[in-house]
């Protein structure tokens, strides 16, 4: 099994210019990304930016909650919970009690498929034999083949890991059509 970390994240300005992402890593490495993993960190209620042919996740890492409103309704955002919306969609936030923190997965549509979900407190074997399956650790500390992510931390697998976890991490699975 061969194992890429990201421990350390770039600082990028969001496409609307009202706050900050942490890139964790993309594919290709240009502006053109088929899919993007990021951090976000939300200090006010505002818009989302608005992206073209892109499908979004979003898991609330920390903070109360998030409320996205659009002309397709409200959905309330809970920590640790997963939630897909295209990213033309015109979304406003309003956060809970204070600030947010949250993991943003994008992909191309018509180029990449993507599926997370949301692993907790045990071990998990995943199967990684199809598509690129990266891993964030959410809460707590997670390792697998001696190696050991924390809160942040990042990892694209390879072969079929057993992932033991104290707290909780992110599964992206991300598939070229």
């Amino acid at each position: 099994m061969s194992v890429e970390v990201f421990r350390d994240h770039i600082a990028k300005p969001w496409a609307n210019g009202a706050g900050i992402t942490y890139e964790i890593v993309r594919s290709p490495e240009t502006t053109d990304f088929d899919w993007r993993i990021s951090l976000a960190d939300i200090d006010d209620d505002g818009p989302f930016s608005v992206l073209q042919g892109i499908d979004r996740w979003i898991v609330l890492m920390e903070g109360d909650h998030m409320i996205l409103a659009s002309d397709e309704g409200d959905h309330r955002v809970e920590e640790h919970v997963p939630y897909s919306f295209p990213g033309e969609l015109a979304v406003d936030c309003t956060l809970g009690s204070g600030p947010a923190r949250d993991l943003n997965i994008m992909t191309r549509r018509g180029r990449v498929d993507s599926w997370v979900e949301v692993l907790t407190e045990g071990s998990h074997d995943l199967d990684t034999s199809r598509g690129t399956h990266i891993i964030v650790c959410l809460a707590g500390e997670t390792e697998f083949d001696e190696v050991e992510l924390e809160y942040r931390d990042a990892a694209i697998l390879t072969g079929n890991p057993l992932v033991t976890t104290t707290g909780a991490f992110a599964h992206i699975q991300l598939q070229a059509l």
